[in-house]
């Protein structure tokens, strides 16, 4: 057994601990959602995506793969929301994590993993959002976080509309995809009834 095998624990403790991070750490929020549960969710709508697309050349294994591994990196840097990323001095936190991540991925995340192991994780992590297996990660990220804000608004939290939006936007990006699009369509609706409910009860 190697050193970092003797060390394989740790890989786990960093796992388990994702279910312990907290989403949307700068808002106010009324259900505690944690990266692993998003995680989880992102795979099946990922998964969704792929499906309905019936396309033989989507890869659904590293659909799959990707979706799972799409925030590991949190396991060490906690959960950043998009707002913080992108608000300050033109972005600019957004882009000292794009270099800072696949160094992390790398050389950090994996680490206690056996060699043999360690490829495939870092490259699915570090390449989550890239080709069409990561568009269709990409746009079910966002789409999962859509289903939060509209969790959260539903229960009177007002400080997910800008949220909502702003993962609509995202998702928009991707609605080539045809169960993205009726997604959206839904999303919309739904948002909108939520509203004329708040407003027959004012």
């Amino acid at each position: 057994m190697n050193k970092n095998e003797d060390h394989l624990l740790l890989f786990f403790e960093r796992l388990k601990n994702i279910s312990a991070i907290k989403r949307f750490g700068n808002f106010p929020v009324l259900q505690f959602e944690s990266v692993a549960g998003h995680s989880f969710n992102v795979a099946i709508i990922s998964l969704l995506i792929a499906d309905y697309e019936n396309d033989s050349e989507i890869n659904v294994e590293i659909v799959l793969r990707k979706a799972l591994f799409h925030d590991f990196e949190e396991s060490i840097l906690s959960d950043i929301p998009h707002s913080i990323k992108h608000r300050y001095k033109g972005g600019k936190l957004a882009k000292m994590l794009k270099e800072i991540v696949p160094g992390l991925i790398e050389d950090k995340i994996f680490k206690e993993l056996p060699k043999s192991l360690q490829g495939n994780c870092i490259k699915n992590s570090k390449e989550a959002k890239i080709g069409t297996e990561g568009e269709i990660v990409e746009a079910g990220d966002a789409m999962d976080t859509i289903v939060t804000a509209i969790r959260e608004l539903k229960l009177g939290n007002l400080y997910f509309e800008q949220v909502f939006d702003a993962a609509v936007a995202q998702a928009e990006k991707h609605n080539h995809f045809k169960f993205v699009k009726i997604f959206l369509e839904s999303a919309q609706a739904y948002r909108s009834n939520i509203h004329q409910a708040s407003a027959e009860n004012i």
